[in-house]
């Protein structure tokens, strides 16, 4: 997402509306200028065939566009894998020379309200510079790693073949564009974090249609019996020096259902000759195969960070549909001025570990007080309360409030997005 700036300037001068169909290529001309990179045309053909106009809003400086922010129809997975409508956020851009100006917080203003309107009750985004939208009431939720690993001396400690009797097996890419959304849609209900995708967010997975690189990428699907349970996307790339001389394999996507598909898929990877070296980017942090490794110190972590970052566009209502850890009441004051219909006190109530919570208004103190962007960070499990409090950005009334909260917001495991969008 490209910056607006974080200076509160007059958001008055700058009214929004959506996209007209005679704008769609300064649109483009746009995103190229905010982000510095054109769209190679085989991508800017799945943005024209995916867009939807009345979801792109638009900024305009004497009719000229000057900035944008679409959203995209989704579901997402919460904890207990409850499913809320949500929204994917892209295009955020303002032009460079239009900065300063305010007209993102109007675009977020506007985009807010109609997602509101929708009935999309969470929105996410990826954020290219962490300072953006902590003051709209995002916050980071989702975390990811990148992984290497030496594939001269990894192997796993168990052959995949004694658990998974299925196989895999190399597709073109034409049947992978039919595979992978068939595998990832019953995939995405199974984990926190997770959204349903369109035909334009396996674009990772597939590769950028039309692209030099895609003459590097290769695709398989796992098979058992007449079902699919897993896909990997990747590339084969040429190391310093390129001429004949060792390689590196680069895992674009890997999806798997059940855990002899996954192990299936990994030792496949790992088997793939003429390569020195396994680099996986935006990969979950509780990467299971470290544990399947002969050497678990083998699967090197070589960077980490968030992921998708969210809003909840209704509080009550996202509250209300996830399941908690433990069992408990806590009454959590809410402080939203960027959309203050969800500014108030909650009464959330647990019966039993791991069960849905009752939300209710109340005129109640609260026990602890945190601001939209905090309660997003710690809806889908990923941050814990704890951390937060520490870092002063939950305040507790009540003594053991906070613990009793990170024990409530706990997940079984780390949230995930594996979809950049």
């Amino acid at each position: 997402m490209a910056p607006d700036d974080v200076s509160p300037a007059s958001t008055e001068s700058a009214p929004v509306s959506p996209l007209q169909s005679d704008e769609v290529d300064a649109f483009l001309d746009l995103d190229a200028a905010a982000f510095g990179a054109r769209m190679s045309k085989g991508f800017e053909s799945l943005v024209r065939k995916a867009m939807t106009l009345d979801r792109v809003v638009a900024s305009r400086d004497d009719g000229a566009l000057a900035g944008s922010a679409a959203s995209e129809h989704s579901v997402m997975t919460v904890p207990g894998l409850g499913r809320l409508p949500a929204a994917m956020v892209v295009a955020v851009a303002v032009l460079p020379s239009h900065r300063r100006q305010g007209r993102l917080r109007t675009l977020m203003r506007y985009q807010l309200d109609d997602l509101r309107s929708r009935g999309e009750v969470v929105a996410a985004l990826y954020a290219s510079e962490g300072g953006i939208y902590g003051r709209f009431g995002y916050g980071p939720a989702t975390f990811g790693a990148t992984y290497t690993i030496d594939k001269r001396v990894a192997h796993l400690a168990r052959p995949a073949r004694d658990l998974a009797p299925g196989r895999v097996r190399l597709v073109h890419r034409d049947d992978a564009a039919e595979a992978f959304p068939a595998i990832y849609r019953d995939y995405a209900p199974t984990r926190a974090g997770e959204l349903d995708r369109g035909e334009i967010d396996y674009t990772s997975a597939l590769g950028d249609p039309g692209a030099e690189e895609l003459n590097r990428r290769f695709y398989a699907v796992y098979q058992e019996d007449d079902h699919l349970d897993a896909y990997v996307g990747y590339e084969v790339a040429a190391m310093n020096p390129p001429a004949h001389g060792p390689r590196r394999l680069i895992v674009h996507e890997l999806c798997a259902l059940t855990p002899e598909a996954y192990l299936a898929v990994w030792e496949f990877l790992l088997g793939i000759d003429l390569t020195v070296e396994l680099i996986a980017a935006g990969r979950p942090l509780d990467e299971p195969v470290k544990w399947s490794l002969a050497e678990p110190r083998q699967l090197r972590c070589t960077s980490s960070g968030d992921r998708s970052w969210i809003r909840l566009v209704d509080v009550a209502t996202c509250l209300a549909a996830r399941h908690y850890a433990t069992a408990g009441r806590i009454v959590i004051g809410v402080d939203d001025p960027f959309c203050p219909w969800n500014t108030g006190s909650y009464c959330l109530t647990v019966d039993e570990d791991w069960g849905p919570g009752d939300v209710a208004s109340t005129k109640a103190d609260p026990d602890l007080h945190l601001d939209a962007s905090t309660l997003a960070s710690i809806y889908l499990g990923g941050v814990s309360p704890s951390a937060l409090g520490d870092a002063g950005r939950i305040r507790q009334s009540t003594p053991g409030s906070i613990p009793l909260a990170a024990r409530m917001f706990a997940n079984d495991r780390p949230p995930f997005c594996l979809t950049p969008f």
